[in-house]
C-alpha cells in the first residue's frame, strides 16, 4: 500500500452494503466513498457492526463477498477498502473469531470494538484480558460517547491497562454527539490519549459537517499530531506494525495516586 502525506486513512466506517444500519444498497456505498474521498480518504476501512444474536450478523465470509462484489464496481482506483468489523464486546467475542463471524481489521492482530453507550459491562476488564491474552488488541470505539466515561474520564484507565488504543470520532469535535462527549474528545486529545480518529461515516452528510471536524481537530492538535491520528498510526495499524498503548498515562496516574 502506497502512502501520500496529504491523504487520510479511515478505520471506522459502515459503508459495506445492506449489512448494519449503514450503506443500503451498493449505490449508497459508492456515493458514501466518494463523498469520503473529495473529503482527502483514500484508505477506508469497512467496519460493520456486529452485534450478537441481532440482525447485524453478518459473517466473515458474507462480507466478504460483498466486498469483493463492491470493488469491482467502484470505478476509482485510487480508493482502497479493507474489510473490518465494529465488534459489540460479549463474553463469547473469542468463539466468534475463531468461528470467523468476526474479523480483525485486514486480518491485522487489531480489533475495532464497541462498548455500551449506557451502562457497564460488569465484565469488561475479564472479556479485554482474554483479548490481549489471545493476541488481539482492541481499539476502543469511539470512547468520548460512553456515559460512564463523561461522568469520570479518569475511568479510561479501567481500558488502557490492557494496553487498548482509543478510536475517537472526528464530529464529536463539532458537538454531533452532544455536549458531553464534545468536552471529552477535547480532554482525550488535550491528554494525549488518542491514537486514531475516524468518521464513523454511516451516510453523506448535506451539512458540511467532516469538513468542519477536521478543521478543528488540525487547529487544535497542530498538523504533525493530525497527520498521526488520521494517517500514520492507521497506516501502522493496517500493515500490522506494533504501536504503543498510552503507558506513561498509566504510570502518571499511579503515581498520583500514592
Amino acid at each position: 500500500m502506497g502512502i501520500t502525506m496529504d491523504k487520510m486513512i479511515d478505520i471506522h466506517t459502515h459503508i459495506l452494503p445492506g449489512v448494519d444500519d449503514g450503506a443500503k444498497d451498493i449505490d449508497e456505498s459508492i456515493r458514501i466513498i466518494q463523498y469520503l474521498y473529495e473529503k482527502g480518504i483514500t484508505d477506508i476501512v469497512l467496519t460493520s457492526h456486529y452485534i450478537s444474536n441481532t440482525k447485524y450478523n453478518y459473517n466473515q465470509i458474507a462480507r466478504g463477498r460483498i466486498l469483493a462484489t463492491l470493488r469491482e464496481k467502484l470505478n476509482n482506483d485510487q480508493v482502497h477498502l479493507y474489510l473490518g468489523n465494529e465488534v459489540y464486546l460479549s463474553e463469547n467475542i473469542l468463539d466468534l473469531l475463531e468461528q470467523h463471524e468476526i474479523s480483525t481489521i485486514n486480518d491485522t492482530r487489531y480489533m475495532l470494538i464497541e462498548l455500551p453507550l449506557t451502562g457497564y459491562v460488569n465484565n469488561l476488564q475479564n472479556i479485554l484480558c482474554e483479548l490481549t491474552d489471545y493476541g488481539i488488541i482492541p481499539i476502543i470505539a469511539h470512547p468520548e460517547r460512553y456515559e460512564f466515561l463523561q461522568k469520570n474520564p479518569k475511568r479510561i484507565c479501567e481500558l488502557l491497562e490492557f494496553n487498548c488504543l482509543l478510536q475517537c470520532n472526528v464530529a464529536s469535535l463539532t458537538g454531533k454527539y452532544g455536549k458531553k462527549a464534545k468536552k471529552l474528545i477535547k480532554w482525550l486529545l488535550k491528554n494525549d490519549l488518542v491514537q486514531f480518529v475516524a468518521t464513523d461515516t454511516h451516510y453523506v452528510e448535506e451539512e458540511p459537517i467532516l469538513e468542519n471536524a477536521f478543521k478543528k481537530l488540525k487547529k487544535m492538535v497542530g498538523s504533525v499530531k493530525f497527520e498521526e491520528l488520521t494517517l500514520r498510526n492507521p497506516f501502522k495499524m493496517l500493515r500490522n506494525e506494533h504501536m504503543e498503548g498510552n503507558l506513561e498515562y498509566l504510570i502518571k496516574e499511579e503515581n498520583r495516586k500514592k
